[in-house]
């Protein structure tokens, strides 16, 4: 007796292992497209944040930059301050002072002078005209807002009506808040 033994078809068996294979090479190829695209995608991401990252670092390095100007220059500025005071000081003694003297004929009058002569002249009125006339007087000898000016009021106590050397007061507060560097002093020649 011969034996048959089991006859196993092997083609069909050996398709279904290629087309399974066949599937996962094609799985595993996608996958590895997919993962491809998303590392690219990453990378482009990183590359962009980066950018931005040294846009802002860029940017925070010229404010760095002004900031230090701008303290470099703050800090020389008292020096420049000090030394323009000293001037002003050194022309004191010599006689650059700006002199308001207050005199009475029929009315009141604020004469504006310097060491080169009268600047020009107010009458006592509202604060506000005094300061425009006294205002008018310092352009007139070319001093500018940024200057140090040193003042000096002269008026005759035992004359001068305090209703007028108040409104000149008040003139002068109002100046000061133009012409930050304005200093004045108040002299009663009746003492």
């Amino acid at each position: 007796m011969k034996s048959k033994g089991i006859i196993i078809e092997l083609t069909a068996l050996l398709d279904v292992i290629l087309i399974m294979l066949f599937w996962v090479m094609m799985n595993i190829s996608d996958s590895s497209d997919q993962v491809r695209q998303d590392a690219q995608a990453q990378v482009q991401e990183a590359q962009e944040e980066a950018a931005a990252a040294q846009d802002e670092l860029t940017a925070a390095q010229a404010r760095f930059e002004d900031e230090l100007a701008r303290l470099q220059e703050e800090a020389l500025s008292p020096d420049k301050a000090a030394r323009e005071n000293q001037e002003a000081l050194e022309g004191y003694s010599e006689g650059l002072i700006v002199t308001m003297n207050l005199r009475y004929d029929a009315v009141g009058k604020l004469f504006i002078m310097d060491q080169d002569g009268e600047l020009g002249r107010t009458l006592i009125g509202t604060e506000e005209e005094i300061a425009a006339g006294m205002i008018a007087s310092l352009e007139e000898a070319g001093l500018g807002q940024d200057d140090v000016i040193l003042c000096a009021l002269v008026y005759d106590g035992s004359r001068a009506l305090y209703k007028d050397i108040q409104a000149i007061t008040a003139a002068i507060s109002r100046i000061s808040s133009t012409y930050t560097r304005f200093y004045c002093t108040f002299i009663n020649i009746s003492r």
